[in-house]
């Protein structure tokens, strides 16, 4: 009622007369009465907002946004929820209109694909994701001079819109299958030999060659027939995609839906397993939880016997459990993931669960066992010689070392480091969290100025390209308000929180939210 009626100055007379109000127009009569209010027993009423994902599923396309057009006055706690509402309900319809597109272009029903792909870009026409798929769904259908037009039309748009030129996915999306087998050698033979080279490529850090090999292999397999070989090839090339080279999740995304099916259609059940969990790993980056926990929930089912594939899946349930804010249950989860890790021998999942596990940790208070954690995934990182990941559990040991009162000008060495390598790596998500690890040091020095420049910088790094870490981005835009407010630029500190506010609303973070949302509340009231 509070958040309803803050500036009435009879609340309880306000709800009534609300509360008659709705009776009236409705015809209801007998509804919204009692202590607390309910409907009359035995009415069956149906609230079109819990059910937006299946009506996507169903073939409609969801018009307008969460109480379109109501704009709230003299009552803040419910302007504060009417926001966040909003930004969760449209993250879920975006979510669902994703997921549609997905499943009609591995099931090849390409116009349905450019319709749900159209209404995503109508709905976030500056997201550059939604761009991604519309193209790649005209390209697939055929007509390469519409994809070709609708990249062109998409990149002119994004770079009036947002001043910077959108990366190199949007035209990518057009491109073709590569066709054909090595010369002189059996399609399968062609696929599992090119899927090897591409995977050792990698491996060695050679990320365009790899991709380009597992391309070959991927249509190598596909004119051999052979649909489990298929399956594993795309799979592959779908992973390199998401995890390789910045700006390719869309992409990545499509080859793997293609793959489930593929693999599904061959009964390989550990290749589906595998596929789910990187579409997963691609929706909790972008804050998808619901759709995330649900492929992962699959992906569960259908591994048997792959210890090092349990362990990532595990990973990927702690890493989505925590970013929703479910911190206990997160660190437990994170526990089996290193422990599946160990009897895996999988090194490099364990340095994974273990650094991410770090950030658990951390923010539920127990630093020293976030530390503990962080310095082992460094040990293994190092031995692995795995030099791409160190920037992370890098800068929550930073985190956990501040945190324990070491001297920040100490730390900020070791930080400036984890920068350098992060730069050198091109990784925003790295560069970001070290940016603001070297800010928290000017920080805690009292030199508030110098620490809001490096959370700009942070920002700036963190969100350069399409596919960043949207969990990074909420909690960069918390250590600059923080920053903001310290300097004494309170405006600035309200409005940074309340982009916090909106991206953790958007991406079901709701640790971050509460924090956003407790930093709003503490602001001086001049400032709004």
């Amino acid at each position: 009622m509070d958040e309803l009626f803050a500036d009435a100055d009879d609340p309880m007379g306000a709800l009534r007369w609300t509360l008659a109000e709705l009776r009236r127009k409705t015809g209801l009569v007998n509804a919204f009465r009692g202590n607390p209010v309910s409907l009359p027993p035995g009415m069956d009423v149906v609230a079109d907002v819990a059910n937006l994902p299946q009506a996507v599923q169903d073939g409609e396309l969801p018009e307008g946004y969460f109480l379109e057009g109501i704009e709230v006055r003299g009552s803040p706690g419910f302007e504060s929820w009417l926001l966040v509402e909003r930004q969760r309900v449209d993250s879920e319809v975006l979510s669902a209109l994703r997921q549609a597109a997905l499943r009609a272009l591995s099931g090849r029903d390409f116009p349905r694909a450019v319709e749900l792909s159209r209404a995503m870009v109508e709905r976030a026409p500056l997201e550059e994701g939604p761009h991604v798929l519309l193209v790649k769904a005209l390209a697939s259908s055929g007509d390469t001079a519409a994809a070709l037009r609708q990249a062109a039309a998409s990149e002119a748009m994004l770079t009036a819109e947002l001043g910077t030129k959108p990366t190199p996915a949007i035209r990518a999306a057009v491109r073709p299958a590569i066709a054909g087998p090595i010369p002189g050698v059996s399609a399968r033979a062609s696929a599992e030999t090119l899927c090897e080279a591409g995977l050792a490529a990698l491996s060695a850090g050679a990320a365009d060659a790899g991709i380009e090999c597992l391309r070959g292999a991927s249509a190598a397999a596909e004119l051999s027939g052979d649909k489990e070989l298929q399956s594993r090839c795309l799979t592959e090339l779908g992973a390199a995609l998401v995890h390789s080279i910045r700006g390719y999740d869309d992409e990545g995304s499509i080859i793997l839906a293609a793959a489930v099916d593929l693999a599904a259609a061959a009964g390989a059940e550990s290749v589906s397993a595998k596929a789910l969990s990187e579409l997963a790993y691609v929706d909790i980056l972008a804050g998808r939880r619901t759709s995330a926990a649900g492929y992962l929930e699959t992906a569960r089912g259908l591994t048997t016997g792959d210890a090092s594939l349990s362990a990532a899946i595990a990973g990927f349930e702690a890493m989505n459990l925590s970013d929703w804010g479910r911190l206990e249950p997160a660190a437990d989860r994170f526990g089996d993931a290193v422990e599946l890790s160990r009897k895996a021998g999988a090194a490099r999942r364990e340095a994974w669960n273990l650094g991410v596990g770090a950030r658990s940790l951390f923010i539920l208070g127990r630093a020293d066992e976030a530390a503990e954690w962080a310095r082992q995934s460094c040990e293994i990182a190092r031995t692995e010689r795995w030099a791409a990941f160190r920037p992370w559990p890098e800068g929550w040991l930073a985190h956990a070392r501040l945190a324990a009162g070491e001297r920040p000008a100490v730390v900020r060495e070791e930080a400036e480091a984890t920068f350098a390598l992060a730069r050198q790596l091109q990784d925003p998500c790295w560069e970001g969290l070290a940016a603001k690890t070297i800010g928290l040091t000017h920080l805690l020095e009292g030199n508030a100025e110098t620490a809001l420049e490096w959370m700009q910088n942070a920002g700036t790094l963190c969100g350069r390209v399409t596919d960043s870490y949207t969990w990074m981005q909420v909690e960069i835009l918390l250590a600059e308000a923080r920053a903001a407010l310290d300097y004494g630029d309170v405006a600035r500190a309200d409005a940074v929180a309340r982009q916090a506010v909106a991206g953790a609303a958007r991406g079901s973070m709701n640790d971050l939210l509460d924090r956003a949302l407790g930093l709003l509340a503490s602001l001086p009231s001049t400032s709004g």
